[in-house]
């Protein structure tokens, strides 16, 4: 998943700087001679390979590059068909206006298709995403209930190999490390929902998550405050992961505490973390989120074992 400030520069870069430039570009060849035509795409040529070295170098991503690179490659396909020559070997096929004009029907296009992109999680580890069968029900674990009395499964999972490296490489993987604050550390007693669900003592299923929404009087809403559910999505709608919503700055910075997956609990910014940028906000006027808490139903007794 790419970096929320990288994902914003790729959208400015492209989308609107590619516009503008290829707005300029056509004023030039309608209004200006050839000499300003080229000094202008050549300069542009120059200044965006330029950067694109520069950050490269500075070990910046292909999300921060690429845009950059391909700018440079449309200036530079500009300033060649300058040249009589280029003409004559593409056959009058493409004009300066043609590439221009190119530029500014692709740049929106990729910069919708390249947001609708990064807002998908990446591939990631499955631990994260829904419990398998690493995790198991107790025989004798409490039965959760909805507001309406419909009961929510619980579990554990079974036990992690070392949860502290896995959290380590996830955190570098996706350049959190500096980026996030860890509340806790790993542990395989909940996940991210029976950490909001249940206060931390299980795990529960996304595919539960809606059904407690609607039965425990949840309603969506636009702008989040102190004390709210967020919630993940993926592109089909379903539930990937839940939070709580700490503190919303007068900025709009909303700072969300959550569980990832059997790894640590940390408190991060509603788009800094690993489940994607398809979220919203959930407001219930009940008092807490936990859901209500049951003894565990006692097994059936055959009627020898009564009469014991």
């Amino acid at each position: 998943m790419a970096d929320s400030n990288e994902f914003l520069f790729t959208i400015l870069c492209f989308g609107v700087g590619g516009s503008v430039l290829a707005l300029l570009g056509i004023w030039l060849e309608l209004r200006r001679g050839a000499r300003a035509r080229r000094v202008f795409s050549g300069v542009l040529v120059l200044v965006f390979s330029g950067l694109g070295a520069i950050l490269w170098t500075a070990g910046r991503t292909m999300a921060v590059v690429g845009p950059l690179v391909a700018l440079a490659a449309a200036c530079l396909a500009a300033y060649a068909m300058q040249a009589a020559f280029v003409r004559r070997w593409a056959h009058r096929m493409l004009e300066p206006w043609g590439i221009w004009t190119m530029l500014l029907v692709v740049s929106p296009v990729f910069a919708a298709v390249y947001a609708r992109y990064v807002s998908r999680p990446a591939d990631l580890p499955a631990m994260l995403l829904e419990p398998g069968p690493d995790m198991r029900k107790e025989a004798h674990a409490p039965r959760a209930l909805t507001d309406l009395g419909r009961e929510i499964d619980l579990f554990h999972y079974d036990n992690l190999h070392s949860p502290e490296a896995l959290e380590a490489s996830l955190l570098e993987m996706e350049r959190f490390t500096h980026e996030v604050i860890r509340l806790e550390g790993p542990n395989t007693v909940c996940n991210c929902h029976g950490w909001v669900f249940t206060g931390g003592t299980h795990v529960i299923q996304s595919k539960d998550v809606d059904t407690i929404l609607n039965d425990n009087g949840y309603e969506p809403v636009s702008r989040a405050q102190a004390g709210d559910v967020v919630v993940y999505r993926d592109d089909s709608g379903g539930a990937l992961h839940t939070g709580l919503v700490r503190f919303v700055g007068d900025d709009g910075i909303v700072l969300v505490e959550s569980k990832w997956g059997p790894l640590g609990v940390f408190l991060h910014t509603s788009e800094t973390q690993p489940y994607g940028q398809q979220f919203g906000f959930w407001r219930s006027p009940r008092q807490g989120h936990r859901l209500h808490l049951a003894p565990a139903t006692p097994p059936e007794q055959s009627p020898w074992q009564r009469g014991q």
